[in-house]
């Protein structure tokens, strides 16, 4: 798991003469270490490296330009270079690196760059280890509630106190997956890490699942926002607001009926199980095999109708009720005479044979035309 350069740089500031030279260090996440003396060995990176060069190769300006380049091209974490003397970069090469976000570092020709990757190795195991601690705390919290034991120590070891406050967030973007893995996936857990701060994720069946501690709920839903609104193939489901570690498995169950929705009722994105309505009570029924008898008593009539004689019953009598059963702003909706709707919903009252205006019968369709937008894995 990657560690945030700003982390490595102040654990060797102090005892190692290595300065930065950029305005920050970007927001770089590094998870290895790696020397690099050629341009040409480059391309055998994978991204977010901490580039070590002993600079030797280094024959001009736009030798250098060219190669700092292909190191961001890469997605490299950032270069520490070695210089003699009082040698650094020219304010042309800061500037360069300041324009595209690629932190650059100067070292002395003596700094012991062995013993600096040595001591960013062990970080970067511990780091490791600590992840994985945490994704099995997350994952007990979860599915073993009941077991605090499992989780509770773990949690907050690593500065997840019972008390904060957590939400979960799953997501997913199966349009690009590929043999090789989800790129986008990737990105978008990186970019997370950095926005949210403090969070565990794992992936699991393709889907991304997030755990944001101590952060408010508007910002979680906020950054999500600005990722479904660049790209209509990711689909989120936010979880309520967990008061504690206790009810982190409760976010979960909400978090996965709203991203269920996105594919299905709600042609939406981005869902916040606060946001639901209906669907709430709906979605979180465990008998769910009620529904088709339900559905078949209120409607089944109708849809047995339209599919005998290839007819549009079920869809008009929708329409009529998104409409507020309107006429006249049904009639509109589906660009269609008065009077050829009034025939057709007199039809429709035929053929379920009760009166679809009185109170009771127009909630039983409403539930029916709601169960129906949940999808298969209900009806």
């Amino acid at each position: 798991m990657a560690v945030a350069l700003e982390e490595l740089y102040a654990a060797i500031s102090p005892q190692y003469r290595v300065r930065l030279h950029t305005e920050s260090c970007f927001g770089k996440m590094i998870a290895w270490t790696h020397v690099v003396e050629d341009i040409e060995f480059i391309s055998s990176l994978h991204g977010e490296e901490l580039v070590f060069f002993s600079g030797l190769s280094c024959t001009s300006e736009e030798w250098l330009k060219r190669y700092i380049t292909e190191l961001d091209r890469r997605h490299v974490g950032g270069l520490i270079m070695s210089f003699r003397g009082e040698e650094t970069y020219s304010r042309e090469i800061i500037d360069y690196c300041n324009e595209i976000h690629f932190p650059v570092f100067s070292a002395s020709w003596t700094t012991p760059y062995i013993d600096i990757m040595r001591l960013f190795a062990e970080i970067l195991l511990k780091n490791e280890q600590r992840e994985t601690n945490l994704i099995a705390a997350f994952k007990n919290a979860i599915y073993y509630p009941e077991n605090e034991g499992s989780y509770l120590s773990h949690f907050e070891r690593n500065g997840f106190l019972r008390d904060m406050e957590y939400v979960v967030v799953i997501l997913s973007c199966h349009a690009y997956d590929a043999e090789t893995g989800n790129e986008r996936l990737c990105k978008i857990e990186k970019s997370m890490r950095f926005n949210l701060e403090n969070m565990i994720a794992y992936e699991e069946s393709g889907r991304l699942i997030i755990l944001a501690a101590g952060c408010p709920l508007g910002k979680v839903l906020e950054e999500f926002r600005k990722v479904c609104r660049k790209d209509s193939n990711v689909y989120v489901g936010i979880g309520t607001l967990a008061d504690g570690i206790r009810d982190i498995h409760r976010s979960h169950e909400n978090a996965y009926t709203a991203y269920c929705l996105t594919k299905t009722a709600i042609p939406r994105n981005l869902l916040s199980y606060d946001e639901l309505g209906i669907y709430k009570i709906l979605a979180d029924v465990k008998e769910a095999a009620i529904y088709p008898e339900f559905v078949s008593e209120t409607v089944g009539a109708l849809m047995k109708y339209d599919r005998e004689n290839h007819t549009d019953y079920m869809e008009i009598l929708e329409a009529y009720f998104e409409n507020d059963c309107n006429a006249l702003h049904t009639a509109q909706a589906l660009y269609c005479h008065k009077n050829t709707l009034a025939y057709k919903l007199n039809k429709i009252k035929k053929v379920l044979g009760y009166d679809i205006l009185k109170n009771e019968n127009r909630v039983k369709i409403m539930v029916a035309i709601y169960i129906l937008r949940l999808g298969t894995g209900y009806f």
